[in-house]
């Protein structure tokens, strides 16, 4: 299927550090907070929204990237012109260039396998996974971490309404385990390459913490 992106570089007066992607989003939240969109937050009156992002925040080379995915783009779409700073924690930048790009993409199962890399950490693991993880050999959770990448790609295809008609199959070509730290919160993501019969959108994200940047994939 075809799936609507936009992407939205915003470069400073100074470069941004990945640690401050939580203040970009939080930012971001704030200054929009009045628009009642729930696509920027996942909450509703009722609680959390258990989704995949539409509306997904990044810091990478230094720079801010506000990515849009369907119904995410008019959204978006409609705030960005009126980003001109950020303030991500008491400090302030000028916004001084970007630009907008929107495609149609292709997006799910396919013939082919294609290669990827992560640009940001994969928090493929959460606390009870992560045991069982820790207690295979290397085979094991190698084996264990394609199951778990299938899963982030079925979850993500549900949640856009895409129904996957083949079987996925994925292979890690390598990857390596790296500290990450959240708002407090210490846990393991992932770096690496790895092949899928799966069209995946430069920069989306996969697994956990997707709004908040993490799991973003490029293609290769």
């Amino acid at each position: 299927m075809k799936l609507k992106t936009m992407h939205c570089k915003l470069k400073t007066d100074r470069p941004l550090k990945k640690f401050q992607t939580s203040y970009l989003r939080g930012y971001i939240l704030n200054k929009f907070n009045k628009c009642g969109h729930k696509e920027l937050h996942h909450h509703s009156g009722n609680g959390f929204i258990y989704s995949y992002p539409k509306i997904q925040y990044k810091i990478m080379g230094g720079n801010a990237y506000l990515i849009g995915i369907d119904e995410g783009t008019n959204i978006l779409g409609s705030m960005v012109l009126d980003i001109d700073k950020l303030e991500l924690n008491h400090e302030l930048y000028d916004v001084v260039d970007g630009y907008i790009s929107v495609k149609s993409e292709d997006f799910g199962a396919c013939d082919d396998l294609k290669k990827y890399r992560f640009v940001s950490p994969w928090v493929a693991l959460n606390e009870k996974n992560y045991l069982d993880y820790k207690k295979l050999n290397e085979n094991g959770r190698k084996e264990k971490l394609e199951k778990i990448l299938i899963g982030n790609l079925l979850s993500m295809s549900k949640y856009l309404n895409y129904t996957v008609d083949k079987r996925i199959e994925a292979n890690i070509l390598e990857y390596d385990e790296i500290p990450v730290k959240y708002k407090g919160t210490k846990f393991i993501g992932f770096f690496g390459k790895f092949e899928v019969n799966f069209n995946i959108p430069n920069l989306l994200g996969i697994g956990g913490k997707v709004s908040k940047g993490f799991g973003s994939v490029s293609s290769l």
